[in-house]
């Protein structure tokens, strides 16, 4: 689909309604849902139209691109029943199949030889293959994939806050999303965790140092994900790592599979040790076509926009137009990334504009919003 967006600024009266921060602020619930809104009565498509007398202004906005962070799990346990073979074997086809515009990088834990301590955060701050255009660092991530092996304990909670630290140092724009891939739950090393007698064990000890580790994960996840701009966490693991852990972390990174996957903890993306290829190869191919953007850059400051008076208008490459509601359950529709700088399509709406090369997507300032109704 064609990469620019336009905006027309448009408003019952004779230029645009603009607003306050403050007051902007105060017509938003605490959800970010608009109430005040339009429903869209169930009578076909619609269109907000664009050529009204109150049409004043357009700006141009972009489709933002798509950044991807793999953290692989490395750990010893990763060596048996194949399964670093088989996340070698699913990474080299997913790189295989991107987009050379995509921008990918890799980060393992534990990090390996000769990177930096591997109990330290400040490590994972720098990926092994820093995040850059595929077209340029394709090779240098399958080699850096070839030539590494498992080893180690499973440093999961460094691993998550280098991540972190080193997307909120990111300068360059775009969709910020981690792959991370496990094969157990995490071990002690960066957390709070107490230091546990091994011989004899003291079990009651071990099992509290689990959940500390676990639950700190849960919290670098939590940051990650509410950031801004927000990081997006894929999640796929096998139930050594617990499916209630797992599935909490895709669930906090906004990555839910579906609506009420939190009831049957299974947010995440489930890895079978007897399956670990098949089952990894098909996660990856789906995170894939949900990691594409539909994200499109504003380029209007949120402070001086009615935020309840903004439409989306999508022109099919055929030439018909309809509007896009504004979905904040996010099923299929519009709404605003965090920050109110780009709005994103979800679901079908976001499906057809990706299958449609020729799709023009215009946003319309100063009409009621259109909700779903």
């Amino acid at each position: 689909m064609a990469g620019a967006l336009a905006l027309v600024a448009c408003s019952p009266a004779e230029s645009p309604t603009f607003t306050t921060r403050a007051d902007a602020s105060a017509q938003l619930p605490a959800d970010g849902a608009v109430r005040d809104a339009i429903p869209i009565p169930d009578r076909g498509p619609m269109i907000i139209s664009e050529d009204a007398s109150c049409s004043t202004t357009t700006a141009d906005a972009r489709r933002l691109p798509v950044n991807l962070l793999i953290v692989l799990d490395r750990s010893g346990s990763m060596q048996e029943s194949g399964k670093w073979v088989a996340a070698q074997n699913g990474l080299r086809t997913l790189l295989g199949r991107l987009d050379g515009g995509i921008r990918v990088g890799l980060t393992m834990f534990p990090a390996p030889s000769g990177v930096g301590p591997a109990d330290r955060a400040a490590t994972y701050a720098s990926p092994v293959v820093p995040i850059e255009a595929l077209s340029a660092n394709r090779s240098r991530l399958l080699s850096t994939l070839s030539n590494a092996s498992p080893s180690g304990n499973t440093p999961m909670y460094c691993a998550t806050e280098g991540s972190r630290s080193y997307y909120d140092a990111f300068t360059m724009d775009g969709s910020r999303n981690v792959i991370l891939i496990t094969d157990g739950a995490p071990t002690s090393e960066c957390t709070t965790s107490p230091m546990c007698q091994l011989l004899p064990p003291d079990f009651a000890c071990l099992l509290a140092q689990s959940s500390v580790a676990s639950n700190e994960v849960r919290v670098s996840v939590a940051r990650g994900a509410r950031g801004t701009p927000p990081i997006r966490y894929f999640i796929a693991g096998t139930p050594d790592a617990s499916d209630t852990f797992l599935s909490d972390l895709a669930f906090t990174g906004n990555t839910s599979r579906t609506p009420d996957c939190q009831r049957t903890t299974s947010c995440h993306y489930r890895l079978e040790t007897g399956s670990f290829e098949a089952d990894l190869s098909r996660a990856l191919d789906d995170i894939r076509g949900r990691a594409v953007s539909c994200e499109f850059a504003v380029d209007a400051d949120p402070a001086r926009v009615d935020p309840t008076r903004v439409n989306v208008n999508v022109t099919a490459g055929g030439g018909a137009a309809t509007v896009v509601p504004r979905d904040v359950d996010h099923n299929n529709g519009w709404d605003y990334s965090p920050g109110m700088r780009s709005v994103v399509l979800h679901g079908p709406a976001c499906d057809r504009v990706l299958a449609d090369d020729g799709a023009q997507v215009r946003i319309v300032f100063g009409c009621p919003t259109i909700t779903p109704g």
